[in-house]
């Protein structure tokens, strides 16, 4: 029997997807005091980019997002673009990997050997995986209040701490829309809002078919919000200095002191990004499993999962030599440019007007 999702479970993956790593690395550093004017412009086209996502699914009820392309392009067609998801989530889940062998190794484990931190982050993913999405339904309903708690109770301690200083964003659009609209497009309205595309793999298991549009759109503006908001702390605490940091996020919660007793609270920053991390990570690796298994027929996901993990593990070793090439060169050169622009906007706006003109040939 299939599991099937509640609405209030697809709002909290939903959310939590969509947080992600973006919390710990930082959103809008390139526009610098106004990252949070680039934020608010990235949720607005996102939200449009997501309509993009609602309306393939309301024209193709009850079919996943790798069964979108079959049924509208042709088996010949369809399926070998079809085949290039579960590709890129199988890249995107070694990516994740990466990421948390940096921050991990670089900030609480620095002695600790590279291989223990990613296998054993591997394991967890894969063990999670094995449960399905109902597992990961489950984890978003564990880590969603914890996120918001941390989220709450970090913001309560640096106005407490006295460092949030609101000179700091002014002037208002001092260097104009350029540094701004370097942050929304590409990466701002594919990092964040544009993977929500893969949420469509589990739409067809919600309960409430109803819901979907309504519950995707307030987790995105939830989502939206708290990644504007973060980075508005960071300058008001630290100016236009907020862009040169790597782990902004780590660095705000170092400057937490109240009446010298809370003081380094760095752990909330690996605690949020290792919690969010995780079940991105599942949801990305069950994508790409779930999508091979409807492609090919296969009667069951499962008897993929260690080797898929073991290439993410190796993905993940082996993608980037340090943490500047595997964010500056890999990130912003190659994968936003040349595999989520595609893949997030150009595939699925190609499709929905193929839809919609079949759609309309039809009722002739």
């Amino acid at each position: 029997m299939t599991y099937k999702i509640s609405a209030y479970q697809l709002f909290t993956i939903t959310f939590i997807f969509q947080l992600g790593t973006t919390i710990i690395f930082g959103f809008g550093g390139l526009a610098g005091r106004d990252a949070w004017i680039g934020d608010l412009s990235s949720l607005g086209l996102g939200l449009c980019v997501i309509g993009i996502y609602i309306a393939l699914m309301r024209m193709n009820p009850g079919l996943t997002l790798v069964e979108w392309f079959p049924a509208q392009l042709g088996r010949w067609i369809g399926t070998p673009i079809a085949f290039l998801y579960p590709l890129m989530y199988l890249y995107l889940t070694g990516r994740i990997i990466a990421d948390i062998r940096d921050m991990v190794s670089t900030t609480i484990l620095p002695g600790t050997p590279l291989i223990v931190i990613t296998a054993l982050f591997t394991i967890i993913i894969a063990y999670c995986v094995y449960g399905g999405i109902e597992i990961a339904a489950r984890l978003g309903e564990l880590i969603f209040p914890i996120v918001i708690l941390m989220f709450v109770t970090e913001t309560i301690l640096l106005m407490g701490s006295g460092v949030l200083h609101f000179h700091h964003i002014l002037p208002v659009l001092e260097k104009g829309w350029g540094p701004i609209w370097k942050v929304v497009y590409p990466g701002g309205i594919t990092q964040t809002f544009g993977e929500t595309i893969t949420l469509a793999m589990f739409w067809p298991d919600v309960k409430n078919q109803g819901k979907i549009t309504k519950i995707t759109l307030l987790a995105t503006l939830l989502s939206g919000i708290i990644i504007t908001s973060f980075d508005f702390l960071a300058v008001l605490v630290y100016g236009d200095l907020f862009s040169r940091f790597l782990y902004p996020l780590y660095t705000l919660l170092s400057v937490i002191s109240v009446g010298n007793f809370i003081e380094n609270l760095q752990m909330f920053g690996v605690l949020y990004f290792f919690a969010t991390a995780l079940l991105k990570s599942v949801i990305n690796l069950l994508t790409a499993l779930q999508g091979i298994q409807q492609l090919t027929k296969m009667k069951d996901y499962r008897a993929l999962i260690i080797p898929a993990a073991a290439v993410s593990l190796f993905l993940g070793m082996t993608m980037s030599r340090n943490i500047a090439e595997h964010i500056y060169l890999h990130h912003f050169k190659i994968l936003v440019p040349y595999i989520w622009m595609p893949m997030t906007i150009v595939l699925p706006a190609i499709l929905l007007i193929v839809t919609w003109i079949r759609t309309k040939l039809r009722k002739k």
